[in-house]
């Protein structure tokens, strides 16, 4: 049976146990970009950072929470594997001047409020070629359904799920969750292009995207 992580109320840790289709589809791409550098944010203990380590990248990881023995037992060297802990809306002083080709931020970004997450996706250390994979719980997700702050303008919607919906999905911290319309907007304002997205069978929004400003 498997057993998923929680940490201080964020929700589970999935990509400890599995890599879903977004995860898949940014590995593909490195694949395809050996060497490239990637931005792991909100990378919890280190699942599909070791993932695209092993694809050929090489990734900074940054959380909120110390994960720095777990991803130092993955037993690579700081040129391959960098875990930084600290506030990802921190994230451009976090990495100096580092840029980096691929931007991953999986079931993290809703964490945030609005105005933080649309300032951290407009000031992404990117690379001319930056592509950013990114996540987010849905309005119209199992999560959207405990949640009460769905019609609350999105300026102030972070808002905590019900006492039932806490208890359901691990998640007592408070979140903004977005409409599909609602999330590609805030992608595009942020200075991406939507390359591609979906909405998963969960309920999830996921995006593909290419930066379009530097």
């Amino acid at each position: 049976m498997t057993t998923y992580q929680t940490f201080d109320g964020h929700g589970v840790d999935v990509a400890v146990h599995r890599a879903d289709s977004l995860d898949k589809k940014a590995l593909a791409y490195i694949a395809e970009h050996p060497g490239c550098r990637v931005l792991d944010l909100g990378s919890g203990v280190g699942g599909q950072s070791k993932r695209m380590v092993e694809a050929g990248a090489a990734v900074t990881a940054i959380d909120q929470f110390d994960f720095a023995p777990q991803f130092a037992e993955f037993g690579y060297g700081a040129q391959q594997l960098q875990f930084i802990q600290g506030d990802i809306t921190t994230t451009a002083s976090l990495v100096g001047q580092q840029r980096f080709d691929v931007v991953l931020c999986q079931r993290t970004i809703h964490y945030l409020p609005y105005s933080a997450a649309r300032t951290l996706l407009t000031n992404c250390p990117t690379s001319d070629v930056g592509q950013l994979y990114i996540s987010v719980t849905g309005t119209g997700s199992l999560v959207g359904e405990v949640y009460d702050a769905t019609d609350v303008p999105l300026a102030d919607r972070l808002a905590p799920l019900s006492e039932l919906g806490q208890e359901m999905f691990s998640i007592s911290e408070p979140v903004c969750l977005y409409s599909e319309v609602e999330f590609l907007d805030l992608l595009t304002e942020a200075g991406w292009q939507v390359q591609s997205h979906r909405v998963t069978a969960f309920g999830n929004i996921q995006a593909i995207c290419k930066r379009t400003t530097s």
